[in-house]
């Protein structure tokens, strides 16, 4: 019997389980399960070797919540890049490239589960994202307790996974040494599985009592987790302008009538990694439209783009369709928007045509009325709005 510890977590209310899984730990699992790929159906069983944390708890209950609504979704419909629970991940089929090219995708989303999934090549980066996971948490719930009344999902964006960042960032400034933040972050995965924020700042300040002695937590960690806006401390990305500047310098040989070619193709973005041509072809959605006949070389010069299955340049590649009107690719967003439905690939493709022309428009209603059956309720309700 392990010592019980008083966690903020433990005053957490999950609202999808009434399962008993906070007072036992999960020491390790085994699943055995087959496959049937005509059917479409997982079947098997697991075993789990569990270790009670509190001397009250003489059985584990496995349920979910009789008013928490599961059904049967079409695959394509699934909203989000997966659905994690500590002893399997569901990734949505959209987010597979088949060339590892979002592999780190895949990764960040079984990282989210936490210590049962130790994929990624470095330890530190998982725990960095187990943190920042639990801290994006935090912020979520802040920024939303500042539109009362508001479906959560209606103001959802990236600035919580920014801040999540930042403050992981700002934890390892005030370490001061790197070797000991990462030292700390090794204890901190030996002593917790998942834990709400409140209690990892509480064990950083076990860790560096230095810091506690100062008075940091009274100010800064309340911002932190309680304070909508900004990040306190933005650490330092300058490393990055080293892929950012060849990705904004070529961008603007695109942007403008008679194109130098001789200069465009002294780069090759073949040799880019996926995100360094996410943020070029962003670049080029900014500058769009692009001056007439620009497109028709862009597509030329980079077919590699235009028939790739990487989910983050099509949609890139869909928006600069869009913007630009290119009626020969609109086959290209008929696909894109027909294989998938994920919220963050599928409402920009349509704010992208609803922003356009009446052609695109006419595309974009079109489209929704042939796949709207197959969006998340969520995902259609959204697009409703944006085409209304």
């Amino acid at each position: 019997m392990e010592k019980s510890l008083n966690l903020h977590s433990d005053l957490a209310e999950y609202v999808t389980t009434s399962s008993s899984f906070r007072q036992f730990k999960i020491k390790h699992f085994h699943l055995d399960l087959t496959v049937d790929f005509e059917k479409r159906t997982l079947r098997g069983t697991e075993t789990l070797k569990l270790k009670c944390i509190q001397n009250s708890q003489s059985e584990l209950l496995l349920d979910i919540r009789p008013s928490f609504n599961a059904r049967k979704e079409n695959t394509l419909s699934f909203p989000l890049g997966s659905m994690e629970n500590p002893c399997l991940t569901f990734i949505t089929t959209c987010i597979l490239a088949g060339d590892h090219s979002l592999a780190d995708v895949i990764v960040h989303e079984m990282d989210n589960t936490g210590e049962d999934h130790p994929l990624t090549a470095d330890p530190i980066e998982l725990i960095h994202s187990i943190m920042t996971a639990q801290v994006k948490a935090t912020n979520v719930i802040c920024i939303f307790s500042a539109h009362s009344g508001v479906d959560p999902d209606d103001t959802y964006n990236d600035m919580p996974y920014k801040k999540g960042f930042c403050s992981v960032s700002y934890l390892a400034h005030l370490a001061g040494d790197q070797n000991c933040f990462d030292a700390f972050l090794k204890a901190y995965i030996d002593k917790f599985c998942s834990v709400m924020a409140e209690d990892a700042l509480e064990f950083f300040l076990e860790y560096f009592p230095d810091l506690k002695k100062k008075g940091v937590h009274k100010v800064e960690f309340d911002s932190w987790l309680n304070v909508p806006g900004w990040p306190l401390y933005l650490p330092d990305l300058s490393a990055g302008q080293s892929l950012m500047k060849p990705a904004e310098q070529l961008s603007e040989l695109w942007a403008v009538e008679g194109l130098d070619m001789a200069s465009i193709m002294k780069t090759n973005i073949q040799a880019w990694k996926t995100y360094q041509a996410v943020y070029f072809l962003e670049k080029i959605i900014e500058k769009s439209p692009l001056p007439r006949g620009n497109i028709e070389k862009l597509k030329e010069q980079y077919p590699h783009i235009v028939k790739s299955n990487n989910a983050e340049l099509r949609l890139r590649w869909a928006q600069i369709i869009a913007k630009n009107q290119h009626q020969p690719g609109y086959q290209h967003v008929r696909s894109f928007l027909s294989c998938q439905g994920k919220q963050m690939y599928t409402l920009p493709v349509y704010r992208a045509l609803w922003n356009g022309s009446e052609e695109t428009r006419a595309l974009a209603t079109e489209l929704f009325t042939a796949t709207s059956h197959q969006l998340h309720v969520n995902v259609r309700k959204y697009v409703k709005k944006i085409i209304a």
